[in-house]
């Protein structure tokens, strides 16, 4: 049981101190949301994408190529689409905040999450399945949170904007390019490969920091209501509804992880800029992220440690 504890505890525990350590740096004055902003652009463009690429290109796909947890992940995300679409529009009057939840509800923060608890539990260059599931799930919750946002917002969906998206996003771009370099019958120059790992190895501190600079809900009084839903309805029941199913088909390990972070994880930092580009509600869109991320420290804890102490993980 203790073991279970540290180890949970260990999965966290950076995440929480890193934030802690961004919101401290805001409140001193060390850096401003403004200046962050832009170096959540930077983030999102370049460092996450370069994470993701690194992971996927180390994945030796012989031996952690799953079909079966790739359909499981693909049916489950496709079985969330008309949850997020019709649930918030039952419980939110609005249309647009409804959009919003909805948008919430199906983006999640999976590349740096899933990365950081799997190297914590499993050790970095061990996370094979966990990569591979992120590149699945990236690119159709990218298309589905578009999906949701134009038909709550326009009462319809664009394919033409849907597929330009998608083929914009630099996630996919990402899993695209080390797919393509995988298949040649060379490996990439060891130079160039070294600035791929430094690159991918600042990822997961500066993002974390970022989201404890971004971290505010003083300003949320106005969206008590929606607010509370959407952080219920993407932290709770979505794991709820689909990792107890996960459990029962038998996933374990790095599949069972590479679950439990696509489910428990909090909402994309992503999904900010894109609400509110798109027309949604941006101030409840970044408060989801921010309410989200923070519960999701404790939901991420608990779920690691009933795993780790069940054997399942």
């Amino acid at each position: 049981m203790l073991e279970s504890f540290l180890a949970a505890l260990g999965a966290v525990l950076p995440m929480a101190l890193l934030m802690a350590l961004g919101t401290g740096a805001r409140k001193t004055g060390v850096i401003d949301r403004p200046t962050m902003r832009n170096m959540d652009k930077l983030t999102f463009r370049l460092f996450m994408p370069v994470l993701l690429f690194k992971n996927i290109y180390e994945t030796d796909l012989s031996q952690n190529f799953d079909l079966r947890e790739i359909l499981f992940v693909t049916l489950t995300l496709t079985a969330l689409l008309p949850l997020a679409l019709l649930l918030p529009r039952r419980l939110e009057p609005n249309p647009i905040k409804a959009a919003t939840i909805g948008h919430a509800m199906m983006r999640t923060n999976y590349i740096l999450f899933g990365i950081a608890v799997a190297e914590s539990i499993y050790g970095e260059g061990n996370i094979g399945p966990v990569a591979l599931v992120g590149a699945v799930a990236v690119p159709v919750t990218n298309a589905f949170g578009v999906v949701i946002l134009e038909t709550g917002l326009f009462g319809r969906t664009n394919p033409g904007k849907l597929a330009l998206s998608i083929l914009k996003n630099p996630m996919v771009l990402a899993t695209l390019s080390a797919l393509v370099l995988m298949a040649l019958p060379f490996r990439l120059p060891a130079l160039l490969w070294e600035v791929v790992q430094d690159v991918a190895g600042v990822t997961t501190t500066i993002s974390f920091i970022s989201l404890g600079v971004s971290l505010d809900l003083g300003e949320a009084r106005n969206n008590r209501r929606p607010l509370a839903m959407g952080t219920v309805l993407r932290t709770l029941l979505v794991p709820l509804l689909f990792l107890p199913l996960s459990v029962a088909l038998g996933f374990r390990g790095q599949s069972l992880c590479a679950l439990m972070v696509l489910f428990a994880a909090p909402t994309a930092v992503a999904s900010y800029p894109m609400a509110v580009a798109m027309g949604a509600d941006g101030p409840l869109a970044g408060q989801l992220v921010c309410a989200t991320t923070v519960l999701s420290v404790f939901t991420m804890f608990v779920c690691t440690f009933l795993f780790r102490s069940l054997g399942l993980l």
